[in-house]
């Protein structure tokens, strides 16, 4: 039997018991069914069962409360980078307005410079017309007071004659005075063509050095990175190779039991295996450090006796220098001095194999050694510990397979460096060759231009002799002295006048005699100051010689380099060859035109006035000497070429620009940028222009060299049908009726900036 205590139940039962109407046997099977029911419902409540569904509600909402905080933090971390980006997007555009800027201000300052320039030169002109005007003001003076003392009366005699004399005198005086300061102006052009040569020596001696030293810098990097090159030699590489080989094959074991493990198989002998190949391969690896350590422990040994032995040598050199150069401050002789400097020469060599051995010494000590220890160490604690789990296996596995890479990669990393290195040397070594030949063209240029002025100054020097000689035999000026005394002694003058006259001839003679001596004095210093020059100008030759020789030999020695330089390195290094030569070249003809200069100046004295009016004439319009047939054709316009400039993100082609005028002739170098600014900014002021085809600006194939050389073309033809069209539209101030004869370079610059030579277009890069 069993009790039931449901309440509800229970009171029902009461009251049917009450009234008598049931009785136990009197129950349906509906109520007993239910009333079994009502029993297992209660019979079957478990409190555990329950704790474990709230615990299982409780763990479902908590993964539902991590799940929204997982997606919470992935939304926090995205919103974070967008505001990163926006951020970098703000800062991007910050420094792109700053530049902008910038450029507008350098626009400014070069648009503020140019009218300053532009006003100077106004200036320039204008107060040389108003000289000019004054000067013919003052000549027409001179022509009008002439045509009066014409007119007037002639003097007395005596004063006519004493008039004759004192013009005499003081043509001879001004003569003596042209001669000093033609003496004086010589002077001073030698001293300034000396110092200009000896500056042109002391900068392609310090080309020189500046070479040299740029080529012994890179190759002290080269063997440096060599040096360590060579202490982790092949043999260990090819070992660190082998180790990653048998790690690998290690490592997949592992992962294979690892696998079979996660799956249910728990494959001992597999694991088992695989240890001990582990352990095998430490075992291995622990011989093979310790007869790499025993060899490094020699290479030190015998490093520390090297550089023992290198010590010594150096100090006895040290010692034997000191001695010789106390002897040397005793009696000083050529060869002494040479022996000291190969003396020197051999203390460096000394250093440097010291510094070399030192080097390595070094490197093994800190770097090679220690590392090999630590290896060493660590597979001695893996044998101690004996075999490990299937992770901590799994890990050391893959720790010293990342080692191992690591190591391949410094490896590759060293070589690449070494090869960048070594191909950056024979580029300089090259480059240092290409500018010996450039210096040696530029020493036998100084020399010709040493001997022409050499000669030029004897020339002139030879004149101003035989004009001195000649003013000597032309001058009767004593004679005429003479006559005139005699002819005053007739003349019935008042005493005091004679006496005037008389002391006025004397003072005149005795200060021509006085010229005389000193303009003689002159020539003498002048003639010896040019043998002086000469003296030194060839103890120089003779050192530059020298320098030439042992720069020449350095770079014998170091031929054993192959260069690697492409066609482009090569045609810029003989385009930079051609241009030094040009300059120079022309450098020769402006001293060439000097020396010519001199001469004409001193057969030409009296033209001063001449030579000022056709300066004035030609700063103001051209000559009028032109053939008219030019005008058919005036203005001559090709683009050759076109040359890579800039790096990286600013690399950009430029186009060599050839404009020639009439007969002259110069070259400006424009990117397509420039090319595209002056046809937007002229096509507003000449509607005839927007006519013309210009070619377009590409989005994409900008750097393209095919896409380069097609627009190179079109730029042409536009520039010539530029100049065509703007050379019959009336509106231009290029009109041939406007200009004419009178066409010229400073016309078409003043027309447009785009034709005007910048700073650095006197490069071969340009402007741009």
């Amino acid at each position: 039997m069993f009790r039931f205590n449901h309440p509800k139940e229970a009171a029902k039962l009461r009251e049917k018991r009450k009234s008598g109407l049931l009785s136990s046997f009197s129950l349906s099977m509906t109520d007993l069914s239910k009333s079994c029911e009502n029993l297992s419902t209660v019979m079957l409540y478990n409190p555990g069962l329950e704790f474990e569904r709230q615990q299982r509600e409780e763990l479902e909402k908590l993964e539902s409360k991590r799940k929204l905080i997982e997606e919470m933090e992935e939304k926090q971390k995205s919103d974070k980078a967008e505001l990163e980006r926006m951020q970098q997007e703000v800062e991007s555009q910050r420094k792109e307005t700053e530049i902008v800027q910038l450029q507008i201000r350098k626009q400014e300052e070069s648009l503020k410079r140019r009218s300053f320039h532009i006003e100077s030169r106004l200036k320039d002109l204008l107060a040389e017309k108003e000289k000019f005007e004054e000067e013919r003001l003052r000549e027409q003076q001179e022509i009008e007071l002439q045509k009066k003392k014409q007119e007037e009366e002639r003097f007395l005699l005596v004063k006519e004659e004493l008039q004759r004399l004192q013009e005499l005198n003081n043509n001879e005086k001004a003569e003596k005075i042209q001669i000093f300061q033609e003496l004086d102006r010589l002077k001073r052009e030698k001293d300034e063509q000396y110092a200009k040569l000896e500056s042109e020596k002391k900068r392609l001696e310090e080309q020189e050095k500046e070479q040299v030293t740029l080529v012994a810098h890179l190759e002290e990097q080269l063997r440096e990175k060599q040096e360590m090159i060579r202490l982790l030699r092949r043999g260990e590489l090819q070992r660190v190779e082998e180790e990653r080989g048998d790690l690998e094959v290690i490592r997949e074991s592992l992962l294979r039991v690892k696998e079979a493990r996660a799956e249910g198989d728990d494959d001992g002998e597999e694991l088992e295996r695989a240890q001990l190949q582990f352990l095998e391969f430490k075992r291995r690896q622990l011989i093979k450090l310790a007869n790499l350590e025993k060899d490094l422990v020699q290479q030190k040994d015998l490093l520390k006796k090297e550089v023992e032995e290198e010590q010594e040598i150096l100090e006895h050199l040290k010692s034997e220098n000191e001695e010789e150069f106390r002897l040397l401050e005793k009696n000083d002789s050529v060869t002494d001095v040479t022996q000291v400097a190969q003396d020197l020469e051999k203390i460096k060599l000394s250093q440097y194999r010291l510094q070399y051995k030192e080097r390595q010494l070094q490197y093994l000590l800190q770097s090679h050694l220690p590392t090999l220890l630590e290896e060493k160490q660590r597979a001695f604690e893996i044998l101690d510990r004996g075999p490990l789990g299937l992770d901590n296996t799994l890990y050391q596995v893959e720790k010293e397979m990342e080692e191992k890479e690591e190591l391949l990669a410094q490896y590759q990393a060293n070589a690449s460096q070494l090869q960048r290195l070594q191909a950056t040397f024979e580029f300089t070594a090259n480059i240092a060759r290409q500018e010996e030949k450039v210096r040696k063209k530029e020493k036998e240029i100084l020399e010709s231009r040493e001997k022409q002025q050499r000669e030029a100054l004897e020339h002139a020097v030879a004149r101003l002799e035989r004009r001195h000689s000649a003013l000597q035999r032309r001058s009767t000026l004593g004679l005429e002295i003479e006559e005139q005394r005699q002819k005053l002694a007739t003349l019935n003058s008042s005493s005091s006048e004679q006496s005037g006259l008389q002391a006025s001839l004397e003072a005149e003679q005795e200060a021509l005699e006085k010229d005389r001596e000193r303009l003689e004095h002159e020539i003498q210093q002048l003639k010896q100051k040019i043998h002086e020059v000469d003296d030194v100008q060839k103890g120089h030759r003779g050192t530059l010689e020298g320098n030439a020789a042992s720069s020449l030999s350095s770079s014998a020695e170091k031929s054993h380099l192959v260069p690697l330089m492409d066609a482009r390195v090569s045609a810029y290094i003989e385009e930079e060859v051609q241009r030094r030569l040009q300059d120079l070249h022309r450098a020769i003809g402006s001293d060439s035109s000097t020396a010519a200069a001199i001469t004409k100046n001193i057969e030409k004295l009296h033209n001063g006035t001449v030579q000022r009016k056709l300066k004035y004439e030609r700063m103001v319009s051209r000559s009028l000497g032109a053939n008219p047939d030019d005008l058919k054709d005036p203005i001559k316009i090709n683009i050759p070429r076109y040359v890579l400039c800039g790096q990286g993100k600013d690399e950009h082609f430029e186009f060599e620009v050839k404009i020639t005028v009439l007969d002259e002739t110069w070259t400006v170098f424009r990117r397509y940028s420039r090319f595209r600014e002056m046809h937007k900014t002229l096509k507003l002021k000449y509607a005839e222009l927007a006519a013309l085809e210009f070619p377009p600006k590409k989005l994409f194939g900008n750097k393209d060299e095919r896409v380069i050389a097609e627009r190179r073309s079109h730029l042409e033809k536009y520039l010539r049908d530029f100049f065509s069209v703007m050379l019959q539209s009336a509106t231009s101030p290029l009109h041939i009726n406007k200009v004419g004869l009178t066409l010229s370079k400073h016309t078409i610059c003043e027309f447009s900036p785009f034709f005007k030579k910048g700073v650095f277009d006197y490069s071969s890069h340009g402007t741009g």
